[in-house]
C-alpha cells in the first residue's frame, strides 16, 4: 500500500513537471504544431495511476526494439530518444516495450528540437512484488529529436513519418504488411512498398536493404532476391 501511494504520487509530480516544463516560454508555432500533432494523435484519457482508460484515444502500435518503460506511477522522466529512426534506450527501467506491443498516448508536447510523447501500454501485465502478483501497466516517454529549426517550419504530416518509424497506428502497420516486393524493383519502387530500410549494405554491383522482417538484395540496381 505505501508503495502504491508512493508510486502515486511521484507519479502526478512527474505530469505536473512535464506540462510545467513543455510549456515554458511555448513559440506561437509549436502550439500550433502540438495541435495539429494532437488532432492525429487523439489523447487518451487515463487515471493518475495509469490503472483506468477512462476515454481511449489512439492506439499506437511500438515498432522498434529498446523503448524502455516504467512501473504506472513511477517517476519517469522523458528516458528514450529516437534520432534519426534510432531508438537510445533510457536507464534504470522496469521493461522494455518488444516490436508489436500497444500503447496509448497519455501527452504529446513539442519543444524547439522534440516531440514528446508520454505514453501508457493498453495492456495490463502482471507484476510479482514480494510474491505478491499484482496488474498493472507500464509508462514511457520517447522524445522524437529533429535538428534545430526544422521544427518551427514542419508540418504535421512531415513529422508524423518520422514517427511512424517507432510508433504507428494499425492501419499504418498493416499498410506496410500488405506491401509487396518483386523482382526487378528499383530501390525507390521498394522504399515506397516499404519504407526507409534500417540498414543498406553496398558491397560493388550488389546492395541489401535489412528490413526487421527481411533483407532485400539488389543486383545492378534492380531486386533479385528476398530473404
Amino acid at each position: 500500500m505505501i508503495r502504491q501511494r508512493t508510486g502515486l504520487f511521484f507519479g502526478i509530480l512527474a505530469l505536473l513537471f512535464a506540462a510545467t516544463y513543455a510549456h515554458a516560454k511555448k513559440q506561437p508555432w509549436q502550439a500550433e504544431l502540438e495541435k495539429s500533432l494532437a488532432a492525429t494523435y487523439e489523447i487518451s484519457k487515463i487515471s493518475i495511476d495509469a490503472t483506468r482508460v477512462t476515454k481511449p484515444g489512439v492506439m499506437l502500435v511500438i515498432r522498434k526494439d529498446g523503448v524502455s518503460a516504467d512501473i504506472a506511477g513511477a517517476l519517469t522522466l522523458w528516458k528514450n530518444k529516437v534520432v534519426d529512426g534510432k531508438v537510445q534506450q533510457g536507464s534504470g527501467t522496469a521493461y522494455v516495450f518488444k516490436p508489436g506491443e500497444k500503447v496509448y498516448v497519455r501527452a504529446l508536447f513539442v519543444t524547439d528540437t522534440e516531440v514528446q510523447f508520454m505514453l501508457v501500454s493498453a495492456e495490463m501485465y502482471d507484476l510479482n512484488v514480494r510474491g505478491t502478483t499484482q496488474r498493472t501497466r507500464y509508462q514511457s516517454n520517447v522524445n522524437f529529436e529533429f535538428p534545430k529549426g526544422t521544427l518551427e517550419t514542419a508540418d504535421a504530416a512531415a513529422v508524423k513519418k518520422v514517427i511512424d518509424e517507432v510508433l504507428a497506428t494499425e492501419e499504418t502497420v498493416n499498410a506496410v504488411k500488405t506491401s509487396t516486393v518483386e523482382l526487378g524493383q528499383t530501390p525507390e519502387q521498394v522504399e515506397a512498398a516499404m519504407g526507409k530500410p534500417e540498414t543498406i549494405v553496398k558491397l560493388g554491383a550488389k546492395m541489401t536493404y535489412v528490413y526487421k522482417t527481411m533483407k532485400i538484395i539488389f543486383q545492378d540496381g534492380k531486386v533479385a532476391d528476398v530473404q
